[in-house]
């Protein structure tokens, strides 16, 4: 029913808390491990949704649901540098929506509880007219119109520095917003076109809080958000751990079929366990055999598995040593058995196994193609013959060198997080293989990303990024500019630019994919990062809960989330 997704790395909330998995597996072709070919066609048959589907006159009145968090933010406001968290994904689900929503394929439509109509005025230059639905207000009572439409805008076009937002990608590309007829017509017009304009035609905060630099960016540290959604605040409890949602009493649309939506804190680690004791009423495994195990043992309960919007991948900083060279990293590329990190880390969840080959679409989404060329293909004869004609010679220890420079490299690893080890140690056994001395560095986690990945004091690291419905203009930033904050390997190039800027500028999706997937290659012949595997959403949800469940990239409705009758 609602969609709110901004350009933000969510990496913190996804990589940070690592998963503890069961042993690491190794598995190649030809001692029966995973067979690329066979995989990809497996994970098409993962399907996009898993839920209990059932129509809303088929759902009781009433009851309470508990939902988990990891935390409660370090700040509740969403759009802060400081809030852009998956639980505050989680937790305003809830209460926010705006004009278009994401259906379970991937493309969007008109949300009728907060627009009449969404349309392209104009193409040159790109102007998008939006109807408000009349009757949608903030929880308070007032009108959502124009001027929160203005004030959100402004929060982050990128010349108001004094609002500390999580990103001003694509609404930087507004030239204006203004009226039509009346303060619920509301014009967007864009400098440039931009093929994801739906992702930067909301306003999810009263301009009230978004005129104002200090109410946007200490008012809501402690509180949550006003809402315009089904449910709001009614208490957020920070010494226990639990926000406590309840029905939005202003709410217009269909009425929320729950009481109360609870969410509560409970670490990582003690997810499944705490879903197993019916402490909570569903739990996201990830990737943690020991987890699924303990989940899928609750008698009354089910596990639910979807295509993911996640991938594992190894980031490396090319400003450091012989990794600014290209044949060191091609090498690195043939060196890494891909497959052996994937099939430990999804084996012990019992889903599909494969790799990503697409650093811009997912698999399952469309757009997805392998842009690899066989570039990352595991062949460690290949990777030597690549090293030696580089000029890197085996030295003592086995290990090579060039010019006096060792072929020698750490890789930063969060304390307490066994996914990002697991892979790490296979990345090291595969390297030193070849001639490499690859060691581990293992720091505090909230160390990881902010004082080594953040900052770029690393050389090897791996972490997850997150998807997005709108990967074209929000995803470049990763690989381009050498400098965008969110670039870690600190390399590019202007192919890369070049194809990402002609893919978001122009408005036909067809071609928008294609010159996407062209940048795509171009990133992944440069090397800034290695992808290693797409992680599958898995789920324990009690068996009476309906209509929520893992979902690669639909918009859950919480007004039709509750319990069978």
């Amino acid at each position: 029913m609602r969609m709110r997704k901004q350009t933000t790395m969510v990496v913190a909330a996804t990589a940070a808390l690592g998963l503890a998995l069961s042993g690491c597996q190794q598995a190649n072709k030809d001692s029966g491990g995973v067979d690329s070919d066979k995989a990809d066609k497996e994970i098409s048959g993962l399907p996009t949704t898993d839920y209990q589907k059932a129509g809303y006159d088929e759902v009781k009145d009433g009851g309470t649901l508990t939902y988990p968090i990891t935390e409660i933010p370090a700040s509740l406001n969403y759009y802060h540098a400081d809030g852009a968290h998956v639980d505050n994904n989680n937790i305003y689900g809830t209460t926010l929506g705006g004009p278009v929503t994401i259906k379970d394929d991937g493309t969007w439509e008109v949300d009728k509880n907060y627009a009449e109509s969404v349309e392209i005025a104009s193409e040159d230059p790109l102007v998008i007219d939006v109807k408000l639905n009349k009757d949608a207000v903030w929880e308070d009572g007032t009108p959502i119109d124009v001027d929160d439409y203005k004030a959100f805008w402004q929060t982050r076009d990128g010349k108001h520095d004094e609002f500390e937002v999580a990103s001003t990608k694509g609404y930087e590309d507004i030239e204006k917003i203004e009226s039509g007829k009346d303060k619920h017509d509301v014009k967007v017009t864009f400098k440039t076109p931009n093929i994801d304009w739906p992702n930067y035609i909301g306003a999810f905060l009263p301009n009230e809080i978004t005129e104002d630099a200090d109410s946007f960016n200490k008012d809501y540290t402690k509180k949550v958000l006003p809402s315009n959604g089904p449910y709001k605040a009614d208490k957020v409890d920070t010494k226990s751990g639990v926000i406590t949602m309840v029905k939005n009493d202003k709410w217009w649309g269909q009425e929320p079929k729950l009481d109360k939506v609870i969410f509560k804190v409970v670490s990582q680690a003690q997810q499944a366990q705490a879903y197993a004791n019916k402490e909570i009423d569903l739990v996201d495994v990830g990737t943690d055999g020991d987890s699924y195990k303990t989940a899928d043992k609750r008698e009354d309960g089910e596990m639910y598995k979807s295509q993911g919007m996640e991938y594992t991948h190894l980031t490396m900083n090319a400003k450091k040593g012989a990794l600014k060279e290209q044949e060191v990293r091609d090498a690195i590329g043939h060196a890494i058995n891909r497959e052996a990190i994937a099939q430990a880390a999804i084996g012990p969840v019992e889903a599909p196994v494969t790799l990503i080959n697409n650093v811009t679409f997912m698999p399952g989404q469309e757009g997805y193609q392998d842009n690899t060329d066989g570039s990352l293909d595991f062949d460690q004869e290949k990777a030597k013959k690549i090293l030696d004609d580089a000029g890197w010679k085996e030295g003592d220890g086995g290990v090579r060198e060039k010019d006096g420079e060792k072929l020698q490299f750490k890789i930063v690893v969060p304390a307490d997080t066994a996914s990002n080890a697991q892979r790490a140690e296979q990345v090291m056994k595969d390297l030193n293989e070849i001639g490499f001395k690859v060691e581990i560095e293992t720091v505090p986690v909230a160390a990881y990303f902010a004082d080594h990945v953040l900052n770029g004091n690393f050389e090897m690291a791996t972490f997850t990024w997150q998807g997005t419905a709108f990967p074209i203009s929000s995803g470049s930033n990763l690989f381009y500019p050498a400098d965008s904050a969110q670039n870690h390997s600190k390399i590019s190039s202007d192919a890369i630019g070049e194809k990402f800027k002609a893919a978001t500028k122009t408005l036909d999706p067809a071609e928008a994919k294609k010159l996407a997937n062209e940048g795509d290659a171009e990133v992944l012949k440069l090397k800034p990062l290695i992808p290693f595997y797409p992680t599958p959403y898995v789920w324990g949800v009690r068996n009476d809960v309906l209509n929520l469940g893992p979902r690669q990239l639909e918009t859950p409705d919480w007004t039709e989330i509750g319990f069978k009758k």
